[in-house]
């Protein structure tokens, strides 16, 4: 298919490696030269304009960081929406609020898909991450056929905007099991057990789960919150305003992540 890639990072990089590789005819939209000096050679073809990313594509994907930076390059002058065919179809890689992406597709023809994902560079090279997609039937068989490039399993969830409730659910619960674990690691630790020790008794325990999975990897809570906090904090805000915004009540998910030992507030 003719794809198109909008946010070639950290992520969105080997995604768009492996679309290459899967025999898509891809071209790749980035701002930097040394990235589509990258991709050129690659094979891809590369631009430095929306418009042109657009345009002749059969499927756009995207995968920037923020809900801000997705309604800047979908809805901004010369963006993506003004500029894709009619049966044209958008898929949104992007953890963010539902509204966002529904006012997104209600801007321009429709065909949107949310596809939020969990897992990272690794899984993605592997062809082994874990995607959520929300959206028309048609839509998501068609974003299939670009996304399994890099994905599987590939769940299809429900209407455009329910992969991102499941997206931001995950993630508050991730983050409540990263306090759960902080705060485990300070006892433990208050009653003379190391850290290491008690990751790995736990790891073959009842207690067991894949954040103290990765507590045993990296050697402390401290040390998962620093590498992966930042976008936690992206994340639990948005759940936050989705929430209050439906007057869903978070419960104890909420009282998780407001008080513990890992800080997810906003900075």
């Amino acid at each position: 298919m003719r794809v198109s890639f909008v946010g070639v990072g950290q992520i969105g990089a080997p995604m768009s490696e492996r679309l290459i590789a899967a025999g898509h005819e891809l071209t790749v939209y980035a701002r930097r030269a040394e990235v589509r000096e990258h991709f050129a050679r690659s094979g891809a073809q590369v631009t430095d304009s929306l418009a042109v990313a657009a345009q002749d594509a059969e499927v756009v994907h995207v995968a920037v960081y923020s809900d801000e930076q997705f309604e800047e390059v979908a809805l901004g002058d010369g963006g993506l929406v003004a500029n894709v065919g009619g049966d044209a179809l958008l898929v949104s890689h992007t953890t963010g609020s539902p509204a966002t992406i529904q006012r997104i597709a209600a801007a321009g023809n429709g065909h949107v898909v949310d596809a939020p994902f969990s897992g990272g560079t690794d899984n993605v090279l592997a062809g082994t991450l874990t995607v959520m997609m929300g959206g028309d039937e048609g839509d998501v068989a068609r974003a299939r056929e670009t996304v399994g490039a890099y994905a599987n399993p590939i769940f299809t969830i429900g209407a455009l905007g329910t992969a991102l409730a499941v997206k931001l659910v995950n993630n508050a619960l991730f983050a409540a099991n990263i306090q759960l674990v902080a705060q485990a690691e300070q006892i433990a630790n208050q009653l003379g057990v190391e850290t290491t020790t008690l990751a790995e008794v736990v790891q073959q325990s009842s207690g067991s789960s894949f954040v103290m999975g990765l507590v045993a990897n990296m050697g402390s809570a401290k040390a998962l919150v620093d590498t992966a906090g930042h976008y936690m904090r992206k994340d639990i805000d948005v759940v936050r305003q989705v929430a209050d915004g439906l007057g869903v009540d978070l419960g104890v998910l909420g009282d998780a992540l407001d008080g513990g030992p890992a800080d997810f507030r906003a900075r």
